[in-house]
């Protein structure tokens, strides 16, 4: 074959291919270009506005892109573990829950089918997870259980719309390790108000040496900061963190008003840290 056939030959069966890498080029470049407009137009929200409101517009749109990873990801793993933990911990379906920072109800679904009608109250300053979660009832057909699905648009956490109403069980998962010393700090203000005295608070916190910010978002804590604070409110603290295994890391606290004996604390105790 003369060699000028054989190399329009092999230009020809080049040709596909060398098409085919161009446009997997272009594709990728385009994500890439999609992605660094997405990032910058989030990185302005904090820069513009103040940090709740830029965080919860940021979690508006992780809930229209996914609700399941907006607030998390770990959709069934996480959520079975909140649950399986309250329930160990002496939750009972004539309880009252505060899910505080209850998001597109990772683990809300599962509280809700659990308590007595009127049993479940989730909090959130994310309009578009209240209205996710709102959906996520009347699909899995959950509208009999009457959940109180409220959001936050003041994004503060001093309770002021509650009118008196107490609850036998506070969660706040997930929700420290997005707030400030200050936010953090105003939370243990105001939640005496929703306590009853026997009520029992549990949040959860990343722990580090002292505080640091990761990202747009992300906040760790010593334990110190923590037990400084219920001090100053007139709160007892325990670390029940080994009894949480999160996948993350994330460490479990119980806030209380009054001191909990092991005894009242479900089926196994945890030692004061």
């Amino acid at each position: 074959m003369p060699k000028q056939l054989l190399r329009r030959l092999i230009a020809i069966v080049k040709r596909p291919l060398a098409i085919f890498k161009s446009q997997k080029r272009i594709r990728k470049d385009g994500q890439e270009a999609a992605r660094q407009d997405y990032d910058e137009r989030i990185s302005g929200l904090y820069e513009k506005k103040d940090y709740l409101d830029a965080y919860s517009d940021h979690t508006d749109l992780r809930v229209e892109e996914d609700p399941h990873e907006a607030i998390g990801g770990m959709w069934e793993e996480i959520g079975t573990l909140q649950y399986e933990f309250l329930l160990k911990k002496g939750l009972k379906p004539s309880h009252t829950l505060l899910d505080i920072g209850c998001g597109t109800l990772r683990a809300g679904r599962y509280f809700i089918k659990y308590l007595n009608p009127g049993g479940y109250t989730g909090l959130d300053i994310s309009s578009k997870a209240i209205q996710y979660a709102k959906e996520l009832v009347v699909t899995e057909g959950l509208t009999d259980k009457r959940p109180s699905l409220l959001h936050n648009p003041g994004k503060n956490l001093k309770f002021d719309d509650f009118h008196g109403e107490k609850f036998d069980y506070l969660l706040a998962h997930s929700v420290f390790t997005h707030l400030k010393p200050e936010h953090i700090t105003e939370c243990f203000e105001y939640a005496k108000r929703l306590m009853k005295p026997d009520s029992k608070f549990f949040f959860t916190f990343k722990e580090a040496s002292r505080f640091s910010e990761t990202g747009l978002k992300g906040f760790a804590y010593p334990f110190a900061f923590f037990a400084e604070l219920a001090e100053r409110f007139g709160y007892n603290l325990i670390n029940v963190s080994h009894e949480y295994l999160h996948p993350k890391g994330q460490r479990m606290v119980l806030l209380s008003k009054q001191k909990i004996s092991p005894g009242n604390m479900g089926d196994s105790s945890a030692g004061m840290a």
